[in-house]
């Protein structure tokens, strides 16, 4: 009955070091973005449109979670493959004496990452 039944190929638990890199990046430029202490338009080369869009819309209705506690401190990044050139993040990162949550996801783009989609807690 075993020899019958397909192995199931090993899940890869590790991001490639490139990914981890950019991912960490990536998002302390967000949080300092939503920090208003740089523009948005500097994760354009980093991010798809759709995201970005996403990004300015939070920007514009001052909706990013307790900015009014200070500044952001990213603190862990967390990431999970999900296929070959793609992978789940999950981070979180200080405002004071708060712990909150980035959820999103990272794909491969040429030559590097793009982040694609991000949601804030």
């Amino acid at each position: 009955m075993r020899a019958s039944c397909p192995r199931a190929t090993p899940a890869v638990t590790e991001a490639p070091t490139g990914a981890k890199r950019f991912t960490e990046q990536v998002l302390r430029l967000l949080l300092e973005v939503v920090d208003r202490r740089r523009s948005s338009t500097q994760l354009r080369a980093f991010t798809d449109p759709k995201a970005l869009a996403a990004i300015n819309t939070m920007l514009a209705q001052d909706s990013a979670p307790d900015r009014s506690l200070g500044t952001a401190v990213l603190t862990r990044v967390h990431l999970t493959p999900v296929e070959g050139d793609a992978a789940e993040v999950f981070a979180s990162y200080q405002r004071g004496p708060r712990t909150l949550a980035i959820a999103g996801r990272i794909e491969a783009c040429k030559d590097s990452w793009r982040l694609v989609a991000v949601r804030m807690f």
